[in-house]
């Protein structure tokens, strides 16, 4: 096992896809950044001052009216109040923050996990528009073992893919911030910051797993990407549509919470549903698992031809 987890761990370093999307990404980053030092204006110290003053008597207010009666459960007042503000918008000056860095990484989200995708469908549809998978297909004794070290291959490489580009153009960003913005912060940016990344990581990960699980069952590339985006686009819509409460069970519902660390509300007629992140990691664990399953099956009773 341990063989064939580093054949395919060589395998998936290899491909070209793999470096060309990290370049185009990359590239990408650094016009991102240019963009937006462009459109920021560092604030004067006459603005930070000012700032300071105007931050101090909103969280004042805040406290004194008790957190405006929304403050979480198990949280203290002040701390909720410092964290509804940053100083810098009270500058007037528009420029990139240090405070908004974990926000400005999740806007990379959809891009990020799009490439997992790929990744992941590409890793194992090339393999049947290549060929090479009927020499694969000829070890059935150990068609299982391949293929679960190449889901394993397929999950960590899409996820470490992810996190690279996120940590790149989270420190571009800073840089931008540290340059045309403003480092000051009323939040743990880079803890925030950091957990973003891991929580798109690893859902880049799962992502990659069902792309290449369907390219599996499709055997071709082009039709697990088809396939996935015709269910996200068409069939959840329209299940979503004339069963709301199916909503909770459909993985783009539960990508967006496990995204977005938040929890959406579903209404149907008197039903209310609360699709947390935990939940929604538990039905992408599910899709994954299914799905996985299917193409081991297929793949067990498959002809080399």
């Amino acid at each position: 096992m341990i063989r064939l987890l580093g054949s395919e761990w060589l395998r998936f370093r290899s491909r070209r896809i793999v470096r060309w999307l990290m370049l185009i990404s990359v590239v990408g980053v650094v016009v991102v950044a240019l963009l937006a030092a462009s459109a920021s204006d560092k604030p004067t110290d006459a603005q930070l001052r000012s700032s300071e003053r105007r931050y101090d008597r909103a969280v004042a207010q805040c406290i004194e009216q008790n957190g405006f009666g929304e403050v979480p459960e198990g949280a203290s007042v002040e701390a909720d109040c410092r964290g509804r503000y940053s100083r810098y918008e009270f500058t007037g000056a528009l420029g990139v923050r240090l405070d908004e860095l974990s926000e400005l990484v999740l806007g990379a989200a959809f891009i990020v996990v799009l490439i997992g995708l790929v990744l992941g469908a590409s890793m194992v549809g090339a393999s049947w528009q290549t060929g090479t998978i009927t020499t694969i297909l000829t070890w059935e004794p150990r068609r299982v073992r391949w293929f679960l070290s190449r889901v394993v291959v397929i999950a960590v490489g899409a996820a470490l893919v992810a996190a690279v580009l996120l940590a790149i153009l989270a420190a571009a960003l800073a840089c931008v911030a540290a340059l045309r913005g403003t480092t000051a912060t009323s939040t743990p940016w880079i803890a925030d910051t950091a957990l973003t990344v891991l929580r798109i990581g690893a859902a880049a990960g799962g992502i990659a797993v069902i792309g290449g699980a369907v390219a599996m069952i499709g055997r071709h590339t082009a039709a697990a990407l088809g396939a996935v985006f015709v269910y996200l686009a068409v069939l959840e819509s329209i299940v979503r549509g004339l069963r709301p409460a199916m909503g909770r069970f459909m993985l783009g519902d539960n990508l967006t919470t496990v995204l977005t660390a938040h929890t959406l509300t579903v209404h149907q007629d008197t039903a209310t549903y609360l699709l947390t992140p935990q939940r929604g990691a538990v039905v992408i664990g599910v899709y994954v698992l299914v799905l996985v399953g299917v193409s081991l099956a297929l793949l067990r009773v498959r002809d080399v031809n």
